[in-house]
C-alpha cells in the first residue's frame, strides 16, 4: 500500500506541472518587458480509495523579455497536499516545489496557413537537500498559434517532459480564444499527456479573462478530467512591467 500511495503522489503531481499553465504562448514577450504571472490552483486528484488534495500557494512564473526573439523563464511553485485514503487523512505537507528554469525563442512568424511557433526549453530543477545532476528533469515544448478570424484565434503545445523521479511523457494542449472586446476574453482547451502505448490523461478546460490595462491581466479557468477523476478551479494573475 506504501508503495502504491507514494507512485500515486509522484504520477500527480508530475500531472499537476503539465496543467499549472493554460497554453503556451507562441511569441516571447516584448524586449526589457519584466511579465509576472502569479497562479493559484485547486486540484482533486482520485483514484480508488485515494484522493489527493493539492492548492499552489501560489506558483509564480517570471518572462524576461532579452531580445525581440528570446525571453528568459522561471517558475518557483509553492504547493500545500493533503492526501486521504478512504476519508481519512494520512500526509499533509507545505512544500517548495522543483523550480522550473529555461527561455522561450521565436521561430518563425505567421503566414497564410503556416502557424506563428515559438520553441521553449526548461530545466526542472529538484528542490530536495540532496541534489544529484541525474535527478534535474526537462520540458520542452512546440508552440503554435493561428488566427482565424479578427476575433478568434487557435493555439496549440505539443511537448515532452521528464519529471526529476524520471518518469516521461508526452503532452498537448489545443486551445481556442475568443476576444470578446479589448477587455474580455473567453477560452476553450483540451489538454492531456500520453506516453508510446496510450493516452494517459485528457481533460477539458473552460476559462475567461478581464484586460484592466495593457499591464494587468486577471485569468480564471475551471477543468475536469474525461478519462480519469481530476478536477481544478483556478485563476493567473499577470503584470508586465518595463525595466
Amino acid at each position: 500500500m506504501y508503495k502504491f500511495i507514494l507512485s500515486f503522489i509522484i504520477s500527480v503531481l508530475f500531472i499537476n506541472s503539465l496543467i499549472a499553465q493554460t497554453v503556451e504562448p507562441s511569441s516571447s514577450i516584448a524586449k526589457n518587458l519584466l511579465q509576472i504571472e502569479l497562479e493559484s490552483l485547486y486540484t482533486i486528484q482520485k483514484e480508488k480509495s485515494i484522493k489527493l488534495e493539492s492548492i499552489s500557494i501560489p506558483s509564480a512564473l517570471f518572462r524576461f523579455g532579452i531580445t525581440r526573439q528570446l525571453e528568459l523563464q522561471l517558475n518557483t511553485p509553492i504547493i500545500k497536499e493533503r492526501l486521504w485514503e478512504n476519508d481519512h487523512l494520512i500526509h499533509s505537507l507545505n512544500k517548495f516545489d522543483d523550480i522550473q528554469v529555461g527561455f522561450s525563442i521565436n521561430l518563425w512568424q505567421e503566414k497564410n496557413w503556416i502557424p506563428e511557433a515559438s520553441l521553449m526549453i526548461r530545466a526542472i530543477l529538484p528542490t530536495d537537500s540532496k541534489f544529484e545532476i541525474h535527478k534535474v528533469g526537462k520540458l520542452c515544448s512546440f508552440n503554435l498559434s493561428n488566427t482565424l478570424t479578427n476575433k478568434l484565434t487557435f493555439n496549440s503545445n505539443i511537448g515532452y517532459a521528464e519529471n526529476t523521479d524520471n518518469s516521461k511523457s508526452g503532452f498537448y494542449i489545443a486551445n481556442f480564444t475568443f476576444e470578446a472586446s479589448s477587455k474580455i476574453h473567453f477560452f476553450i482547451e483540451n489538454f492531456g499527456d500520453f506516453n508510446h502505448q496510450k493516452l494517459i490523461s485528457h481533460n477539458l478546460n473552460l476559462g475567461g479573462g478581464y484586460n484592466f490595462n495593457q499591464n494587468f491581466v486577471v485569468d480564471i479557468s475551471i477543468a475536469n478530467g474525461i478519462n480519469h477523476h481530476m478536477f481544478y478551479v483556478g485563476g493567473i494573475i499577470t503584470y508586465a512591467l518595463e525595466l
